[in-house]
């Protein structure tokens, strides 16, 4: 049974605006999965029950994306439901050196491009939890 997280729209620190560009194309060369998402930020999400993913769908190898900055990114597939409105495709995307990755309470997300401002809520629709690697706890 797939298991569905309310959320709401937050700003992250501005850094994906420039960042995610800059890794798009090692990114989408590894997992092409991604190549129609919006490339120059992330969709920050406040989610209202903690989530810890243990095995995402793809870890990238390292990156260098800024000189003499290396890192690993791993992307797990998602629904994104924005509230009243029609599911997507979406990625949990994790910077592996990024200051949010250990809050469980926050994901960044790889997505086409959404109208979106701070508040609006959302539905994170995660895979099946019997046979998925995350756990909402």
């Amino acid at each position: 049974m797939p298991v569905t997280i309310p959320a709401t729209k937050i700003s992250g620190i501005g850094l994906a605006t420039t960042a995610v560009a800059k890794q798009f194309e090692h990114l989408v060369r590894e997992f092409p999965d991604i190549r129609d998402v919006h490339r120059w930020g992330t969709l920050n999400l406040q989610l209202d029950y903690p989530l810890r993913i243990l095995n995402p769908d793809f870890t990238s190898t390292p990156v260098e994306w800024d000189p003499g900055f290396v890192e690993r990114f791993s992307l797990t597939r998602i629904g994104l439901e924005p509230v009243g409105a029609k599911p997507q495709p979406a990625w949990v995307y994790v910077a592996h050196r990024s200051p949010h990755r250990a809050n469980t309470l926050f994901i960044e997300l790889l997505t086409a491009t959404l109208a979106v401002k701070n508040g609006d809520r959302f539905l994170v629709h995660l895979p099946d939890y019997r046979y998925s690697s995350v756990i909402v706890l």
